[in-house]
């Protein structure tokens, strides 16, 4: 049997989880069990991977483990956009495939669209809100990027809207950015509370364990998985566990693992909100990929998520938290002026998975194991989808967007470490001089 070197393990430090209601985890897996299909991470891809399979084969018998309890892990701890437009990481421009960026289009608003499902379907309250997006940039030559955004979107086709200066104030309140564009197809969710309302109604034939990390595996007829207190035996795995298949031999150098940081205000007071102005929920993505990111959520919070750092091991309990937080307050103050006195309650980090193409991985990775990981920090609406398609892969459906995915080309090989992981700090470096007053 093959060891699992990496496991996740984060703190009880976000502000999404902590600020759900408690509720029961559900109990490990003790002992062993047969199942026709198990699913390795109870995060986007592997709730809708689930969700699909026991929709196409109620006869099925499906396991799904996930290493903490859902929504603890990375999955609870992003943002909360749903984005439906190409969107890379490094850049806002876009390429000059269209019929590529179409194709993206249409695999995220299928993620869009099956998350939604489920919401309505089960009554999830997650504060889904179909309120669009701001780019916002801080200055003259931040504003740059958002014309060639503009012009991608104009060449796409889809709809948006240049904000100026005072519109953007009367959006969010602040008088700091220069101008915006503004886009309706995306999604603001509160994450940890649309995963756990997933996982929280799934069919009858999906058995949930919580705190069941996979210790050791072998792939085969059956393929075996090991937990701390049991064992699974299933004729097909599939693995929805992101930057962690490199732990189950998926992908060798080819993932990036990389973290980001957020903090969170508690609830305004109606007067704080009076002060502040603005719409009362909205999200905004900086205009550079370094530059902050900002929510204001429906229950009135404050969300700051910036810093950068390379993570290879996966964790990131070696990073100076209380220097993260001094970083995001200064984002804070340059921005919120009218809210000086309003301190952050909660600050963590969140594990993301990225290829140097922007490519993610889907397909079969061998004999009765299958994989859709790397979704390149964008997995709410990619994950969603990318789930949803391997679910319908591994029972042999086929569809257009099922051919496209398994067209793509991957995530492209990287040098050997340390090389890699100096490449990858000194472009987040360069990131982090380059944003200026984005930060």
């Amino acid at each position: 049997m093959a060891v699992v070197k990496l496991l996740p393990n984060y703190e009880n430090d976000c502000g999404w989880y902590k600020n759900l209601p408690q509720a029961a985890a559900k109990v490990p897996l003790q002992g062993f069990v047969k199942a026709d299909i198990a699913i390795i991470g109870a995060g986007f891809t592997g709730l809708a991977a689930a969700r699909r399979l026991a929709e196409l084969a109620p006869d099925k018998h499906i396991v799904l483990l996930d290493a903490l309890t859902v929504g603890m892990a990375s999955a609870g701890r992003n943002s909360g956009f749903m984005i439906d437009l190409p969107h890379a990481l490094n850049s806002h421009s876009y390429t000059t495939d269209l019929t590529h960026d179409h194709n993206i289009i249409a695999f995220n608003r299928s993620g869009i669209a099956y998350a939604k499902r489920i919401v309505e379907q089960h009554n999830i309250a997650c504060d889904w809100s179909e309120s669009g997006k701001i780019h916002g940039a801080t200055s003259a030559n931040g504003a740059k990027s958002l014309v060639s955004y503009g012009q991608g979107l104009a060449a796409l086709n889809e709809p948006f809207n240049q904000l100026s200066n005072q519109q953007m104030q009367d959006i969010t309140g602040l008088n700091y950015y220069h101008s915006g564009v503004f886009t309706p197809g995306t999604v603001l969710i509160q994450p940890a509370a649309f995963v756990r309302g997933c996982a929280q109604n799934l069919p009858a034939n999906v058995t949930l364990y919580e705190n069941t990390p996979v210790t050791h595996y072998q792939w085969g007829s059956p393929n075996v998985l090991t937990t701390p207190h049991g064992q699974v035996s299933a004729g097909q795995v599939l693995l929805c566990n992101n930057g962690f298949a490199q732990a189950f031999g998926e992908q060798k150098n080819r993932l990036v693992h990389v973290c980001t940081y957020a903090s969170m205000t508690p609830p305004m007071t109606t007067e704080q909100q009076q002060r502040l102005g603005g719409d009362k929920s909205w999200g905004l993505i900086p205009a550079h990929p370094a530059g902050a990111t900002i929510r204001r959520t429906p229950d009135q919070r404050l969300l700051v998520r910036s810093v950068i750092t390379c993570n290879p091991k996966l964790s990131y309990q070696q990073i100076n938290m209380a220097k993260v937080k001094v970083q995001h307050q200064l984002s804070y103050k340059r921005r919120f002026t009218a809210l000086p006195e309003l301190e952050f309650e909660h600050t963590w980090g969140g594990l993301l998975c990225l290829s140097g193409n922007e490519a993610s991985y889907f397909g079969q990775c061998q004999e009765g194991v299958f994989a859709a990981v790397c979704q390149n920090g964008l997995g709410v609406a990619r994950g969603t989808a990318a789930g949803k398609l391997l679910a319908e892969m591994t029972l042999g459906h086929d569809s257009e967007l099922l051919r496209q995915q398994l067209d793509q080309s991957g995530p492209s090989w990287l040098p050997p470490k340390p090389l890699s992981d100096w490449a990858v700090s000194a472009t987040i470096l360069m990131h982090k001089i380059r944003a200026g007053r984005e930060a």
